[in-house]
């Protein structure tokens, strides 16, 4: 819904995202949902970039490499508010003068830890002088948050699948939840040559069902790519346990395999579909 009075224009909607979300999506992903049409740059647009900090500007880039800096970061106060100015003429170019500039704030308020509303408030446009009645009615027919909550709700929706909504609650009580693991990155040598290497590579897998048996390998993936990198593997076990638990592996022995090894943080009871 939006709203205008004598210099000022509001616009509201309500989206389905814990107010942190809508706040990143509002800002770091604002080129994702802002209007194509609603640029002023002479070349087409490359990228809509928002610089998350006070003094930081809103910048368009055309793809002929042109930027338009049409708007400063005055306030940035995630995940609740954030506030930039509007540096544009009435005759729809970059205004050089701040004083000319109108204000454009947007709030984020809590409903449930699942949803928030959203409301931006274009004032003081009175500012920009000389026929600046013609951008209020602009700006009042053009603002909408309705692009914002659909790509909210698209970002929701991947593969025929709807994703649910994770609230900061349920991220941190199941981030306080994880435990250390060790990540395994396995590497084919040059002296990987098949079919002589098959007879290793049977032993190399024998051992690592033993290892997923002992409940010491939580996941194993042979990679199939045509790639150096022949497979991953998390262990629940040490850094330094799971060199040795590599350094005796038949494959490593043989000079076929070598490896990487990461800690790493996981969910106890994670698993493949």
């Amino acid at each position: 819904m939006t709203t205008t009075d004598a210099t000022t224009v509001s616009t509201s909607v309500e989206v389905d995202a814990p107010i942190a979300r809508a706040f990143h999506v509002f800002t770091v992903e604002i080129g994702t949902w802002w209007d194509d049409d609603k640029h002023i740059l002479d070349a087409p647009l490359a990228e809509m970039v928002f610089e998350p900090f006070v003094g930081g500007n809103i910048i368009d880039r055309g793809t002929d490499g042109s930027e338009c800096r049409w708007a400063r970061v005055l306030a940035y106060e995630p995940p609740r508010r954030v506030c930039f100015s509007w540096d544009v003429t009435t005759q729809w170019q970059t205004e050089t003068d701040h004083e000319r500039a109108s204000e454009v704030e947007i709030t984020f308020t809590e409903l449930t830890p699942e949803r928030t509303r959203v409301v931006l408030t274009h004032r003081h446009l009175d500012r920009h002088g000389e026929g600046w009645e013609g951008m209020r009615d602009a700006v009042g027919s053009g603002w909408t948050l309705v692009p914002l909550a659909e790509r909210i709700e698209r970002a929701n929706h991947l593969v025929g699948r709807v994703l649910p909504i994770i609230s900061d609650d349920t991220m941190r009580a199941r981030l306080a939840g994880t435990a250390n693991y060790t990540a395994i990155l396995l590497r084919a040598t040059e002296t990987f040559v098949r079919p002589a290497a098959d007879p290793i590579v049977w032993e190399h897998g024998r051992r690592n069902m033993a290892l997923a048996e002992a409940g010491l390998l939580a996941i194993v993936l042979p990679v199939i790519d045509d790639t150096s990198l022949a497979g991953i593997g998390i262990l629940a076990a040490t850094t330094e346990d799971t060199r040795a638990i590599m350094d005796d592996d038949p494959g490593v022995r043989a000079g076929i395999f070598t490896y990487d090894v990461h800690p790493v943080r996981g969910f106890p009871g994670a698993s493949l579909p």
